[in-house]
């Protein structure tokens, strides 16, 4: 009979320097991780809790991702043409978003199973991507730390790590992309998360090749060409690049045996977005604007295209696109909240160059220097003949994180937004410049304080400018309640300096300088000078309007024309009477009548007719009472240039033509517009309490 022992399986014995390490690793992570998260998760909300969020007020923009997801699921990729309204390309009678699908893809295990969450997926979305890079840059920092400084793991190396991996989630302009969930932004986020993932598997094949990480390699390729096509063929170019040094001049015989899974691991990815480019638009790379609607509306655009040889891409945007996002000022400083904005004007084109749209850009060079410092010191070691045999390995990685930027250097339109392209060799110029300062101060200790402390120093001021911007253009985007907030958090924190930006004027403001502040009449309005071009001043507030009207004797059937609102065309409103004593409001746009309920005119022949702003959707609401809301148009239009202006609403009537239909009228103001008035208070302007 045989029997059998049963005992703990033995555990070898664990250094006491390996749960320090350990320790040393989870509180620099997570510590890095509250910091950076902390600065991008109240940008990405706007300071609120509403998950749904979106740029706009009515969704606008934020729903291209859904209805491509709805379209797949129908069996198609085109879309309806409503749906992408002026993004939309006209290819071969279909219409299709310019927009890889990856993020719609995302959304199909939602929208398989309900519609409950159409178009509230925007934010949800981009916090999922913030979640990506957070994992690629802390595996990324770890690694090259593992590599790079030899010795045990220290809480001098801990805590550059922990800093750096706060600056690379909350310092980046990502942080800005997301004071904005649209997909404009939306796709940045995911594209650039997913370029940092294939640059750490990248990193890792150059440092430790497996069939693992050559896998994720090609993963993470596919995402990013799913994406965003520059990013995307950036980072397959680098593994079929990679994958060609392994085989020919391989760093290990690991290396060569994996060359040409390294080489699919780029081809693939890149024949999908390939494929997928000559389905919809018959192109290898690039998508004809000329098929966009609104190349079709926008003359700027048909100008630009027709100077330019029928694309905006080409060298000679190089020049306009390196002051941009390279020039040291491209940042600028107030005495007023939020102290750091873009700078006041739109980016200047250089060379001669017809670019097609440019707006406030900020520069890499002025929020983000202490990365490109990091970024300098790695390229210099990493090309510099000898200095370091690890940092020499990965050349290619930074080549290919550089060459992510290549769409935007050669593209000649201008926005903060693309200064994301420039994050991926952000962060891994960063992220291997903080391990080389981890191994100089491994064995120099007096300078742990001061090296520690400019790291620190430069990642903080990084997370704050990022957030000031964006807190900026969610505000002046959205308009309404959030705009509102940030006007009087001005006023709350700087009331000195925003009195100086204060102005009275009669009617619509016109010209101006950014961040002014003008209050039309006895604050009837208050407004913001943006600094765009495109869009230079946006309603904060503005008063209700009511015109009570008073039977004065008999009523005579006929049309009275009240008012006229400034618009892209004619527009007023009308009083239609009756002979029933029926009346009813008219809103006249163009050649449309849209008529209110008809309301019977009560006893004491009183009745009133008013008019909102609904800001943060860009309307005037009118309405009769009796009788209710009829009518809404744009408080917010475009003229024929496609620029973006405030309308006003104005009298038409003249008081004896009312009293020949037996009415009389008395204007009067809605409530008051407490902001506004603090504002004219704080500026010593004199308003008549009306």
């Amino acid at each position: 009979m045989t029997s059998t022992l049963l005992t703990r399986p033995t555990i070898d014995h664990v250094p006491p320097y390996a749960d320090r390490q350990t320790r040393i690793r989870f509180v620099a992570t997570a510590t890095g991780l509250l910091v950076g998260g902390l600065g991008y998760f109240l940008t990405l909300l706007n300071y609120s809790t509403d998950i749904g969020r979106a740029a706009l007020a009515g969704g606008y923009f934020s729903n291209f991702f859904d209805d491509q997801a709805r379209a797949l699921l129908d069996g198609h990729l085109d879309m309806d043409p409503q749906s992408l309204a002026i993004e939309g390309f006209v290819h071969d009678g279909k219409t299709y978003t310019y927009f890889p699908p990856f993020p719609a893809l995302l959304r199909l295990p939602v929208l398989m199973t309900t519609k409950e969450f159409d178009y509230q997926l925007t934010l949800l979305s981009m916090a999922l991507a913030w979640v990506v890079l957070a994992v690629m840059s802390t595996k990324l920092i770890w690694l090259l730390l593992d590599h790079i400084v030899e010795g045990e793991l220290t809480w001098r190396s801990g805590i550059l790590a922990g800093t750096f991996v706060a600056g690379a989630t909350g310092g980046t302009f990502l942080t800005y992309d997301a004071s904005l969930p649209w997909v404009y932004h939306e796709v940045y986020t995911w594209a650039v998360a997913a370029a940092v993932g294939g640059i750490y598997w990248m990193v890792r094949t150059c440092l430790a090749p497996s069939k693992h990480t050559v896998f994720w390699l090609a993963v993470f390729a596919l995402v990013t060409v799913g994406c965003r096509t520059t990013e995307g063929w950036a980072i397959c170019l680098g593994a079929i690049g990679l994958g060609l040094l392994a085989r020919f001049r391989p760093f290990s015989a690991e290396h060569r045996a994996l060359w040409w899974r390294i080489v699919l691991a780029g081809v693939g990815p890149l024949a999908a977005s390939i494929a997928l480019n000559m389905y919809k638009f018959d192109a290898v790379y690039m998508f004809p604007l000329k098929d966009q609607v609104w190349t079709q509306v926008n003359a700027q655009r048909q100008a630009a295209l027709a100077a330019n040889d029928g694309t905006l891409s080409g060298p000679q945007f190089f020049t306009t696109s390196f002051m941009a996002y390279l020039r040291p000022d491209g940042i600028r400083f107030t005495d007023y909240f939020p102290w750091i904005t873009l700078p006041a004007e739109p980016a200047k084109a250089y060379n001669g160059a017809f670019v097609d749209q440019a707006y406030r850009t900020g520069s890499v060079t002025g929020f983000m220097w202490i990365f490109l410092l990091l970024m300098a010191l790695a390229v210099v070691v990493a090309f510099w003949p000898g200095r370091n045999a690890v940092v020499a390995k990965l050349r290619l990685p930074l080549l290919a994180s550089i060459l992510c930027t290549g769409g935007v250097m050669t593209y000649g339109y201008y926005s903060t937004r693309y200064a994301s392209d420039f994050v991926p060799a952000m962060v891994l110029g960063g992220a291997i410049g903080t391990a080389l300062l981890a191994m100089f101060v491994a064995t120099r200790r007096r300078w742990t304080a001061p090296v520690t402390g400019f790291l620190a120093l430069g990642m903080i001021f990084a997370i704050l400018a990022q957030m000031s911007i964006g807190l900026f253009m969610a505000a002046s985007l959205h308009r309404g309640e959030p705009l509102q907030r940030y006007v009087s958090l001005q006023a709350d924190l700087t009331p000195g300096a925003q009195r100086e930006l204060i102005s009275q004027i009669d009617g619509l403001p016109e010209g101006g300088s950014t961040d002014d502040l003008a209050i039309r009449g006895d604050c009837e309005a208050l407004y913001l000078h943006t600094g765009d071009q495109y869009e230079p001043w946006v309603p904060v507030e503005e008063r209700d309007r009511v015109w009570r009207f008073r039977e004065t004797g008999q009523l005579v059937p006929g049309r009275i024309q009240l008012l006229t609102i400034s618009g892209a065309q004619e527009q007023s409103v009308w009083l239609q009477l009756r002979e029933d004593r029926l009346a009813r409001g008219i809103l006249v746009k163009g050649k449309e009548e849209i008529e209110g309920p008809l309301f019977e005119i009560p006893t004491d022949g009183g009745f009133a007719l008013g008019i909102r702003n609904l800001l943060d959707l860009g309307y005037f609401e009118i309405e009769t009472t009796p009788g209710g809301a009829f009518g809404y148009t744009e408080s917010v239009y475009f003229n024929d240039d496609w620029d973006s202006l405030p309308a006003l609403a104005e009298r038409a009537y003249d008081e004896a033509d009312l009293a020949a239909h037996g009415l009389s009228v008395s204007p009067e103001l809605g409530l008051p517009i407490p902001l506004c008035e603090r504002l004219a208070d704080n500026a010593g302007l004199t308003l008549s309490g009306g």
